[in-house]
């Protein structure tokens, strides 16, 4: 289903890119024999500096390096070492699973994890969970950042394609939901002590204390320097890897850093989107930032989208194949626990 989201969002996009071409071709009185959009894509894959792919899927790695030494970290502070081998894999099988079902990636690294360390699946997807609500606060940064350079484009974007978020907070649904959560978790407190006879009661709270625990551990993180140095290093590599990416196409290639910056927001924005990886609304987004934003020609600004996306997209599900064949060989980390930083 979430593969058909993509495929469905691509297969508009490049219906769409299709005709805008065959318009351009007809102004400059280029016969639509010569016209061929696909042709074209295959023609700016063929022109692609190889050299600057290499240094995004570089960046990439570098990313995933500083995101597994961090999950390190955060899981030591809970009692439980692990190996840097076993976070990296289960970091990579997780980006497996994301490129066939969105967000599936992360319940996949927390099962492989937990079942490889023997650490309780709730504590692991408690860190799990910093890791996640760390880099939503990064992204806020991100596009905070944003705002101050291009306030004005960003704004009337959103709120062109978007709508105003806090109409859907008034919505009787958004309302009854909370209501009925806020009711449920008073009345669990209240009534503990009674509920606490039950099988079930002590084992949910058993797994909301493992959680919590879990979440509190970036609190208890050793080395607070090198937490913040892996933090920041995540988010610098994804945004190299746009910047890198303009040099491996010529249209792109003389666009700057600032550039870069509005470009991976747009994009950002694409990946939350459920589909594969962020297939297709990936591509819809930096396209239409590159053109209506930067003036790049919009056949150009597919190109680069399409460019920029796969070629990491493919290393996901590769290295992600590659990981699943090695996840027999993962070995428990041995106790006590090795020394943070």
């Amino acid at each position: 289903m979430f593969l058909g989201i993509g495929v469905a969002i691509m297969y508009w996009l490049y219906t769409s890119m299709d005709a805008a071409f065959q318009e351009d071709c007809a102004r400059n009185n280029i016969p639509p024999e010569d016209c061929n959009l696909l042709q074209k894509l295959a023609d700016d894959f063929s022109s692609v500096n190889y050299f600057w792919v290499f240094m995004v899927l570089l960046a990439f790695v570098v990313s995933n390096v500083s995101r597994a030494i961090r999950w390190q970290m955060m899981l030591r502070s809970t009692g439980h070492a692990t190996s840097f081998k076993n976070a990296f894999i289960s970091i990579l099988t997780g980006y497996f699973a994301n490129s066939v079902i969105p967000r599936s990636g992360e319940f996949a690294r927390a099962g492989l994890l937990a079942k490889t360390e023997d650490i309780p699946l709730e504590k692991v997807i408690g860190t799990i969970a910093v890791d996640r609500s760390l880099d939503l606060l990064s992204l806020g940064i991100v596009v905070l950042i944003g705002f101050s350079l291009e306030y004005d484009l960003l704004y009337n974007f959103l709120a062109e394609n978007m709508g105003d978020p806090t109409e859907k907070l008034k919505s009787p649904l958004f309302i009854g939901a909370a209501i009925i959560g806020v009711l449920g978790f008073l009345g669990a407190i209240i009534f503990r002590k009674s509920l606490s006879q039950f099988k079930i009661y002590r084992w949910f709270e058993d797994k909301v204390k493992g959680f919590w625990q879990g979440i509190v551990s970036i609190r208890k993180v050793k080395n607070p320097l090198a937490f913040l140095f892996h933090s920041i290093m995540i988010w610098l590599m994804y945004f190299s890897m746009m910047y890198l990416g303009f040099f491996c196409f010529p249209p792109t290639a003389h666009l700057g850093a600032g550039t870069a910056l509005i470009a991976f927001v747009f994009g950002a924005f694409g990946i939350l989107i459920p589909s594969p990886g962020g297939l297709g609304a990936y591509q819809v987004l930096v396209t239409t930032c590159l053109n209506q934003f930067y003036g790049i020609e919009y056949s150009d600004a597919f190109s680069f989208s399409n460019i920029n996306f796969f070629p990491t997209y493919i290393m996901n599900i590769v290295a992600g194949f590659i990981a699943m064949l090695l996840i027999p060989g993962l070995k428990k980390t041995e106790q006590p626990h090795s020394s943070d930083g």
